[in-house]
């Protein structure tokens, strides 16, 4: 088996450099650097990561936890904190947590164990007694990407989901909808809460009265869009527009519209939330806000890297959304719409 000072014979240098090369490039020259990789590379020498991590008291390490696993919109953001991650020299370990309690609680135990430098938690949906201590300060670090807690001091990456939400409303309605429904995800987390007031901010403004059977809450699956698509599509007085709060439920009611033969978008507008990569392929093309799902992830580990190398970071990042306007939507008939004096 090859050592240190195979490599250090063949590329000309000390073992110490060779050392410093593989365990810290940065210190040295890129020249250096580059002869130490080509001759270890050529003896076969692979140096002993966890016994290099155990004596800096580092794993190189992050937890990336996630609420859902299956959601496509997770699984972006990832991408764009495995991008970060690897230029710097950082692992992830990617913890599923189900929804349950006592998952979540399993990942953040790396922390304690010393088995990850951090986390990065996709969820607002964790017990402050994970995060805070009994003096009230963060014990680890900690980064929410995506969501946000509203009463925890917690570095966080995320869009402003009330602006955004009455942006794709107000379209709606400039377009003369003022039937607009909502299917939007648990109001008891911070995101969809700010979704839904909104919503209801920007139809207050025009004076459209509140109709609380168009506002429902649930889990934003595509089974759970079609089933409230279809308890919508089957009022008496149905909605002529349907905001969803995330893709996968918008796709829910296009399939629920096109079998009960409701035409969209002629008889009915829908807008979606995320702007995944299915929204541009499905039938008919979504409309949708887009979140910059990759930049959340990059963000959100840039700002874990600001704790792990001492430095303070921006406790709060909201990143820019954009209305994608597609062929889910257009104005509902002449003698349905909304009069408008400008």
């Amino acid at each position: 088996m090859a050592t240190v000072k195979d490599v250090a014979k063949l590329a000309g240098v000390s073992t110490a450099t060779v050392s410093r090369a593989l365990a810290n490039p940065e210190v040295v020259s890129p020249t250096t650097r580059k002869k130490v990789e080509k001759a270890a590379s050529e003896v076969g020498y692979s140096p002993n990561g966890l016994a290099r991590s155990l004596r800096k008291s580092e794993s190189k390490t992050i937890a990336v936890v996630l609420p859902n696993i299956d959601s496509t919109f997770f699984s972006d953001v990832v991408h764009g904190i495995e991008a970060l991650a690897h230029k710097y020299g950082y692992k992830l370990l990617i913890g599923d947590a189900g929804n349950e309690s006592s998952r979540l609680r399993s990942y953040f135990e790396l922390f304690e164990s010393k088995q990850v430098d951090g986390i990065l938690s996709l969820s607002s949906d964790v017990p402050a007694s994970m995060i805070i201590n009994s003096a009230g300060e963060v014990k680890l670090p900690i980064v929410i990407a995506g969501e946000y807690f509203s009463d925890i001091p917690v570095p966080t990456v995320h869009i402003d989901n009330h602006y955004s939400a009455r942006k794709g409303v107000e379209y709606l309605i400039m377009m003369g909808h003022y039937k607009i429904a909502c299917i939007t995800g648990k109001r008891s987390n911070p995101i969809y809460n700010a979704r839904v007031n909104g919503h209801n901010e920007i139809m207050k403004k025009w004076k459209i009265p509140p109709a609380d059977d168009y506002i429902l809450e649930c889990d934003l699956s595509y089974i759970a869009g079609y089933n409230l698509g279809k308890q919508l599509l089957s009022l008496t007085n149905k909605p002529s527009a349907i905001v969803c709060h995330s893709d996968e439920a918008a796709i829910g009611v296009l399939k629920i519209a096109r079998e009960m033969n409701i035409t969209v978008p002629n008889e009915l507008s829908v807008i979606g939330f995320d702007n995944l990569a299915l929204s541009e392929y499905c039938v008919p093309e979504l409309t949708t806000i887009h979140q910059p799902r990759r930049l959340i992830g990059e963000t959100s580990m840039k700002l874990l890297l600001d704790i792990l190398e001492g430095r303070k970071p921006n406790p709060e990042m909201t990143l820019p959304t954009q209305l994608i306007v597609r062929e889910s939507s257009c104005p509902p008939p002449v003698e349905q719409r909304l009069k408008i004096d400008l």
